[in-house]
């Protein structure tokens, strides 16, 4: 051999086996199928809790809406349901100020659901996906057996994935964020390893589960509850005097959720459950009433993930009204992580971006509301998750029907609400006294 050609080293890669790569990817199209399924059943049953509660039950004595002691009570009822729920096996799963994981396994998954159905159906203001990504990885670890033990890690992402794609919607949003979380835990060495032990399992149960959404053939799938803005101004080409607005709203956005999160972080485990569960709802429950009697519009603008909501926000007029109401919605939140009410971090703060942008729009006519709420989408998801891929697909999916120039200040909010949630880090250092410690003396 030449000395000026080096030799190929060798590779250290394993061999390719097909029987089992098969056998895995066989195992992660019915576990996404299956995940999804369970994801699709929990949201039914989170939508119809608080469609009865919320709307219904009012209506037995001729309500037209909650009166102010309904929200109270709910919100209290649900902070002690939660309460009661941590104390049992799996303590209602993990807090949604925790890192994303996938480890909550058959024996935790009935006080994870358990506390997340009483968080949702009482309005605490959190997302649904950290019980759906519950749901997918009890699923996977329940179905790991045999030759498969070895590969439960991995099936708990795809079951998670899956799942989550039920609220999320779009499958390449999910693969990217569920990717993001999993690079932060940790990696392995080998392309290929990474690739066919844990990129390709993720794509195919991301996939068989959007069949339940999408459906085959005749069967047109099942109908979810997806974020959905409303009827958009077309934004076909960058306009240069959005960018300055933009630029201001993901501004505001990341350090209102960056600072929220971090009053959050202080708050966690300073308060036994019981009380600090029922305290904060009470809370939440003033924050929406106050907001309702300010601005007019129902409780439902401050409680609740923000996903019914959105196109609402989108739709008013009046900065005064949307600034109050973003105010108001991101304390909400951030008391309910504080406290503990159990469910996911992303979807309350896509809502607060929503409102600021329209604040900012109603405020500035003659701009681009596409071009701030793109900004707006991808700070908030940036600021509250430091993921910035998924920050930017988030803002540019959501969108998109404006048109494809909504990508470049979806990718300026993403920076700046990632950039923002790294300089809050590095200036507020939270030792939160541990969660499990507070419970023992409760």
């Amino acid at each position: 051999m030449s000395a000026d050609v080096p030799p190929t080293p060798p590779s250290s890669a394993p061999p390719l086996r097909l029987g089992p790569e098969l056998a895995l990817l066989a195992a992660a199209a019915t576990i996404g199928i299956l995940g999804s399924l369970g994801a699709y059943g929990f949201t039914v049953l989170a939508h119809e809790a608080e469609t009865l509660v919320w709307h219904t039950a009012p209506g037995w004595w001729g309500a037209h809406e909650a009166p102010w002691w309904w929200v109270l009570g709910v919100l209290a009822v649900g902070g002690a349901a939660v309460a009661g729920a941590i104390r049992l096996p799996g303590h209602g799963g993990h807090h949604p100020l925790d890192p994303l994981s996938f480890d909550i396994g058959p024996s935790a998954i009935g006080s994870t659901l358990l506390a997340a159905f009483a968080t949702l159906a009482a309005g605490a203001v959190v997302g649904p996906e950290a019980p759906l990504l519950a749901i997918g990885t009890a699923i996977a670890f329940a179905s790991a057996r045999g030759g498969l033990r070895r590969a439960a890690p991995v099936l708990a992402m795809c079951g998670a994935s899956a799942a989550l794609g039920v609220v999320i919607g779009n499958p390449l949003v999910t693969a990217i964020l569920i990717l993001e979380g999993a690079v932060l835990m940790g990696g392995v060495a080998h392309r290929r390893t990474v690739v066919l032990v844990r990129l390709l399992p993720v794509v195919v149960a991301l996939g068989a589960g959007y069949l339940t959404r999408v459906g085959v053939g005749a069967w047109t799938g099942l109908s979810t509850h997806p974020l959905d803005l409303g009827a958009l101004e077309p934004y076909p080409t960058v306009r240069l005097r959005d960018l300055l607005p933009a630029l201001a709203v993901a501004l505001v956005t990341a350090l209102l959720l960056a600072g929220v999160v971090r009053g959050a972080r202080l708050l966690r485990g300073r308060i036994a459950p019981l009380p600090g569960l029922v305290a904060g709802g009470v809370v939440v429950g003033l924050l929406a009433i106050a907001t309702r009697a300010a601005t007019g519009e129902p409780v439902s603008v401050v409680l609740f993930s923000g996903q019914a909501d959105l196109g609402t926000m989108m739709g008013l007029a009046s900065a005064g009204a949307l600034l109050l109401i973003a105010a108001a919605k991101a304390t909400a939140y951030g008391v309910s992580l504080g406290v503990g009410f159990r469910g996911g971090t992303i979807f309350p703060g896509i809502a607060v971006g929503v409102a600021l942008a329209s604040a900012a729009h109603a405020a500035l006519p003659g701009s681009a509301l596409p071009a701030l709420a793109a900004a707006g989408v991808a700070a908030a998801v940036g600021a509250v998750l430091g993921l910035p891929f998924t920050a930017v697909l988030f803002g540019f999916l959501l969108l998109a029907p404006a048109g494809p120039a909504v990508t470049v200040p979806a990718v300026l909010g993403a920076v700046v609400g990632v950039l923002v949630e790294a300089w809050v880090d590095d200036r507020v250092t939270v030792q939160p006294e541990d969660e499990l410690e507070a419970l023992t003396r409760s």
